[in-house]
């Protein structure tokens, strides 16, 4: 790991740190430390693509011969973008005055330079490591570039099933975290999303219930938190589990695709469980955007199970009346699960700077919260941070520990 400052390691961390993500802040160089999704292979063609991460402004590529960079938007030389540059030679060659890069940001040529000149030696732009991993594309932004850590194996684009998917990217104008830590509290999903698909599902006696919740628990794992949502099950001594977890820095899985989204006959389900992996892959721009990159994997018996679930999605149009008068930007937004989730985390505003009064029912916001915030400061300190694999590990096939059906009650 890297060294840390002595006035880092004195400065504690607090939940209003977690929104920003820029250089010099400590969630941001936290983030760094992870690989994080920055774009999607099949989206990228034969010219620069220029992305926003973390508050810094990059272009993706590929050279002629299929390797990866990702180097810093604006030419070293006059500051000209990138963006616009040609692809050509082992590199990328800026649009102004010629001076090509290869994908480590080394400076190959400089055409207005003398024949034998040993500048274009000296010039080293920014860059960062890219891999690719089942259809997304990673970059490691942190301290240790010359010998990053290991990218997991993630399931769902490394093991996949009969269906898999990269979804197209989402952008939104709020901030990561507001999104993020919207899984850790399930109380929403029977309030907010009642008019739309969790309120519509059936199995479980209605499981997510408007007047009759589910019991929630928040269990901390090695990888981050999992929401365990249960109820009495069909028989006795038995019970229905929804689980969802978060895995940082910044990972979603739900496990009820198949119910909620899906819509498919839950009595079938219920002995099986699901058999779709949805994981979310959450890139901040700044503190104001993100990207949302979504890999689902799909071992279950439906045939064409996506492009079903496209066309069920396609038909979740809002459910309001919105009157000629009403001239609010997010209406209208009941009856799409993904509209609603945008108007209410989209208006909270930064996290530490809006005013909050938290209850019981918020205990697994304040619980992820504080793992959150110890992850950052065990990075700060120079430590391996949750979410983040060791060599041995980086082996494995990393799986977030997600269950949705019937279990058996063990008692202790």
């Amino acid at each position: 790991m890297a060294k840390v400052s002595a006035k880092r390691k004195n400065k504690s961390v607090t939940v209003a740190d977690i929104p920003h993500v820029g250089p010099g802040t400590p969630c941001g160089d936290w983030f760094r430390r992870y690989w994080v999704v920055v774009g999607i292979a099949r989206d990228l063609y034969d010219i620069p693509q220029a992305v926003k991460v973390f508050g810094e402004a990059l272009v993706l590529f590929r050279d002629e011969f299929g390797k990866l960079g990702l180097l810093g938007l604006h030419c070293p030389h006059r500051g000209t973008s990138l963006e616009y540059a040609d692809i050509e030679c082992g590199g990328i060659r800026c649009p102004y005055h010629g001076w090509l890069f290869d994908v480590s940001g080394q400076c190959l040529e400089m055409p207005a330079e003398p024949k034998d000149s040993k500048f274009p030696q000296k010039v080293k732009h920014l860059s960062y490591p890219v891999q690719e991993q089942g259809g997304l594309i990673f970059a490691y932004m942190g301290p240790d570039r010359d010998d990053p850590p290991a990218l997991p194996k993630y399931g769902p684009l490394v093991d996949r099933g009969s269906q898999w998917q990269i979804e197209p990217v989402r952008h939104a104008d709020y901030n990561w975290f507001n999104f993020f830590e919207n899984s850790a509290d399930p109380a929403h999903v029977c309030i907010l999303h009642r008019h739309a698909g969790y309120g519509q599902q059936s199995w479980g006696n209605q499981f997510f219930s408007y007047t009759e919740m589910p019991h929630f628990e928040f269990v901390e794992m090695d990888y981050g938190m999992k929401v365990v949502m249960t109820k009495p099950g069909p028989k006795p001594g038995t019970e229905f589990v929804d689980e969802m977890s978060l895995a940082l820095p910044s990972i979603v899985q739900v496990g009820d695709t198949e119910f909620v989204h899906a819509k498919m006959d839950a009595a079938a389900l219920i002995e099986e469980g699901s058999q779709c992996e949805h994981w979310m892959f959450v890139t901040p721009n700044d503190d104001e955007h993100f990207m949302l990159f979504t890999a689902d994997n799909y071992k279950g018996p439906e045939a064409n199970f996506f492009e079903k679930l496209k066309a069920l999605r396609e038909k979740e149009a809002p459910v309001q009346e919105v009157m000629p008068y009403d001239k609010r930007q997010f209406m209208p937004y009941k009856g799409n699960i993904r509209k609603e989730d945008l108007m209410t985390q989209g208006t909270q505003g930064l996290l530490g700077e809006r005013s909050e009064q938290l209850s019981v029912s918020d205990r697994g916001v304040i619980k992820f919260r504080k793992i959150v915030v110890d992850a950052i400061e065990t990075g700060l300190r120079g430590g391996r941070p949750k979410g983040m694999v060791d060599k041995k590990q980086a082996t494995e096939i990393y799986r977030l520990d997600t269950r949705v059906g019937v279990r058996v009650i063990i008692k202790n």
